[in-house]
């Protein structure tokens, strides 16, 4: 008993630095303002176009049910050992330091090419505001705003993570009131009801195979799901905050993408949806506000930034605790007088500012990609996290603890895990046969195998430099 908490206490102490300051309010909306982005306001056409309106429900579903699964894993992992960087850190305690290696820079390239996908966003819609404005301005503009949030203490960022997230949460009820109002035909006069879930090829126009299509859009929805844990290391009280905010973004994530999606589906016909323009515009044009486009063209740039400052804090942290951990260089954890990781944070706002100069061309194919790109790694990294939860609580019992003493415990063990990990896999499968997703897997796998290799090239010379 007394090894396994000694072996818990050294993978807290690793995170100590950081200042705790988070409350689950700040955690709670901080996680909520890094997922609800792009992938709901843009490419949730995309999913009705193509699965049509009840497709695109089924698949938002099994979006949710693959993120509950996952952060029921992971709960359990984060409020026994509240590190930042978390899945890194489990992984290299629980699984082997190869694979902490290989998980901690997915992680990473996941973290900063999101970042890289929501700038890029934001400057393509100022484009469309501003004609004659370069939109190289608009990346440079919103590249240092991000920056000086980022160098903000915690406690301070999560405040303003707090009300970036909230103008996101409010544009959601406001398009869920309009959306019922067109619906039940108190705007427009028309009551539409359920009739696009029944015309035009019914709820399901293009099969079962549309649906498998665009799973990987509705998972990268939900993508960032995981970044409560990223910000355990720097939470108030671990223990009391992390189960409250995890169970309260659980419930608000689920309905505010699946109530969305019914009412997207219920008022856009799916053969008109599409990624030239946001579902949300089409529904305040049918209620007939003049200023929809402008409107919605600035929630969606907002909730650009604020998934793009999410994602940047959990880039930065991920770097940090690579270094804490001699996976990285050494001088990646040092921090400034705001307990900042600084040079974490100037190497991932550089690497999402070098992405950002090819994703110019073809702008619709470059962010189909990447949603596909970053869905797989987010697999990879779920899959990682559900086998360091069964790890853990298999150690844990070993060493003679109750499992009654958790604080957090994942419900229905051990099928939780194990169901995630099958889902996982059918996933993997259905993008290696799929002609659109194929490349996704084409990308990543060779990716983690590399990753896994360096490191047998890299912990051998740790030994030899004091550069890590």
């Amino acid at each position: 008993m007394e090894s396994n908490n000694n072996e818990i206490k050294e993978v807290l102490d690793k995170s100590k630095g950081l200042e705790r300051s988070l409350s689950s309010r700040h955690i709670q909306m901080y996680t909520l303002g890094s997922t609800i982005g792009t992938g709901i306001f843009l490419a949730s056409g995309y999913v009705i176009h193509n699965a049509g309106p009840g497709g695109a429900v089924v698949a938002y579903l099994i979006g949710a049910l693959i993120m509950y699964l996952m952060m029921s894993c992971l709960g359990e992992l984060t409020v026994a050992m509240p590190v930042s960087g978390n899945v890194q850190a489990y992984a290299t305690e629980f699984i082997s330091p190869a694979i902490g290696f290989t998980s901690g820079w997915m992680k990473w390239i996941s973290c900063a090419v999101t970042v890289t996908a929501q700038l890029v966003a934001s400057a393509i819609i100022m484009k469309n505001i501003f004609p004659t404005v370069n939109s190289l301005v608009w990346i440079v503009a919103f590249t240092i705003l991000l920056i000086l949030l980022n160098v903000l203490p915690a406690r301070n960022y999560g405040e303003t993570e707090f009300w970036f997230a909230s103008v996101k949460i409010i544009a959601v009820a406001l398009f869920v009131i309009v959306g019922i109002g067109i619906m039940t035909g108190v705007i427009g006069g028309k009551c539409i009801g359920f009739t696009n879930f029944v015309n035009d090829g019914g709820a399901f126009p293009n099969g079962f195979k549309a649906i498998v299509v665009c799973m990987l859009s509705a998972i990268f929805a939900f993508g960032g799901s995981d970044l409560i844990a990223t910000a355990a290391g720097e939470s108030k009280n671990p223990g009391f905050e992390m189960p409250k905010a995890i169970k309260g973004y659980v419930i608000s994530i689920t309905l505010i993408y699946v109530v969305c999606v019914i009412l997207i589906g219920c008022v856009l016909p799916w053969r008109e949806a599409n990624l030239a323009g946001s579902p949300f515009a089409y529904m305040f044009k049918s209620a007939g506000i003049s200023s929809a486009a402008l409107l919605v063209n600035i929630i969606v740039v907002t909730s650009a930034l604020s998934s793009a400052n999410g994602f940047l804090y959990a880039s930065t942290r991920t770097l940090w605790s690579l270094a804490k951990h001699k996976q990285a260089p050494k001088l990646l954890a040092k921090l400034n007088k705001n307990k900042v990781p600084i040079y974490s944070l100037a190497i991932s706002i550089a690497f999402a500012s070098f992405a950002i100069v090819s994703s110019f061309i073809a702008a619709d194919t470059v962010y189909l990609f990447l949603i596909s790109l970053l869905a797989s790694i987010d697999i990879f990294i779920y899959s990682i996290d559900c086998i360091c939860q069964m790890r853990f609580r298999k150690r844990y019992i070993s060493e003679g603890h109750k499992v009654e003493d958790l604080k957090y415990r994942t419900p229905f063990y051990p099928v939780t895990p194990i169901l995630a990990l099958i889902l996982y896999g059918i996933i993997v499968i259905a993008m290696i046969f799929d002609p659109t997703e194929k490349i996704a897997v084409i990308t990543g796998v060779p990716t983690i195998i590399i990753l896994y290799i360096s490191f047998k090239y890299f912990s051998k010379k740790i030994k030899n430099t004091n550069v890590f």
